[in-house]
């Protein structure tokens, strides 16, 4: 365990806020204890059982013909003490009155990020059939939801449920239609700087936390996360460019989702075009044959056009 001075220093904590939170340093040391010593080993065979058993193989009972969940990688973590402690502090300072009960014996009541599993997609349409799959694995009744951290704790370590309402964390000018379609508008909340999907669910006496990014979102949020958060979101020159990178980064979001439609819709023009084509007779065949190639001539005519022009560059673009 590192002194007070060079945690305070290091994870930028003033005196004044440390002050403010309402908790002594020694109550931070029996905590660390607590979770390093007796929780932590725990902890991480909760993180396998879980993984083992809903998310290493989410296809597994789905049909040949059903929706497959589609999850490009899963990335997975126990808490690091020091970051527990770090978000104790900042969280009884920012919300005394929610946090002035928490201590060494009910830390796990509060903290509902002990174990944190993010899952990535590649599109963020691929999210509704993850959103879908955990639905069908877990209770998600507003019975369980936490009001109060100590008197809605269940205590059943059998009983796996999800814990709070699924949120959405989105920028402000984001589209929010693939959410919408799916969980009620107060579920999506905008206005954040990052974007991702929560779930917190309770497994096995305790609460973790479910994210869904994209690729690009993550990449965002690593980059974010190594500079900026939570430590230095006062710093403007830092948070300037992190909300550059995140604004491009929504952008290359936008541009794979379209290709993403592009390509289902380009399968279903092929696809239309065989079914008529197992229909024809000679004759609409070969209308149909000539029809393509004068397409093909037009095509061959255009690439003709320079391609340093804006107006042949975006010709070559229509003819792809």
């Amino acid at each position: 365990m590192i002194t007070k001075e060079l945690f305070l220093k290091k994870y930028n904590i003033t005196k004044e806020l440390f002050q403010s939170a309402g908790i002594s340093w020694e109550e931070l040391c029996d905590i660390y204890d607590d979770f390093v010593l007796k929780k932590d080993e725990k902890y991480q065979k909760i993180m396998e059982d879980f993984f083992d058993a809903y998310l290493k193989d989410m296809n597994k009972d789905k049909s040949e013909d059903e929706e497959k969940v589609r999850i490009h990688s899963i990335h997975s973590r126990v808490k690091n003490p020091e970051h527990l402690l770090a978000k104790i502090v900042r969280k009884k300072q920012e919300n005394h009155h929610k946090y002035k009960k928490l201590d060494k014996s009910n830390y796990e009541k509060f903290i509902t990020d002990l174990i944190g599993i993010r899952c990535l997609v590649l599109f963020k349409a691929d999210w509704q059939g993850f959103h879908y799959y955990i639905l069908s694995k877990f209770d998600n009744d507003v019975e369980y939801y936490i009001r109060d951290s100590i008197s809605d704790f269940d205590n059943d370590d059998t009983h796996f449920y999800i814990a709070e309402k699924p949120k959405v964390h989105i920028r402000n000018g984001d589209a929010r239609d693939i959410y919408d379609e799916v969980l009620p508008p107060d579920s999506v909340i905008d206005g954040k700087i990052y974007r991702s999907v929560h779930y917190i669910i309770k497994y096995k006496g305790i609460y973790l936390e479910i994210q869904v990014r994209t690729l690009f979102e993550e990449g965002w949020g690593e980059i974010d996360h190594a500079v900026v958060y939570p430590y230095y979101q006062n710093d403007k020159v830092l948070k300037e460019y992190t909300e550059l990178l995140n604004r491009l980064s929504g952008l290359a979001d936008e541009m794979s989702s379209f290709f993403n439609r592009l390509k289902k819709l380009e399968i279903m023009a092929l696809e239309n075009t065989l079914s008529k084509k197992d229909n024809m007779d000679g004759a609409e065949e070969t209308e149909v044959l000539e029809t393509v190639n004068k397409k093909e001539e037009k095509v061959s005519r255009n690439k003709e056009v320079s391609l340093d022009t804006p107006y042949g560059c975006l010709q070559s673009v229509l003819d792809e």
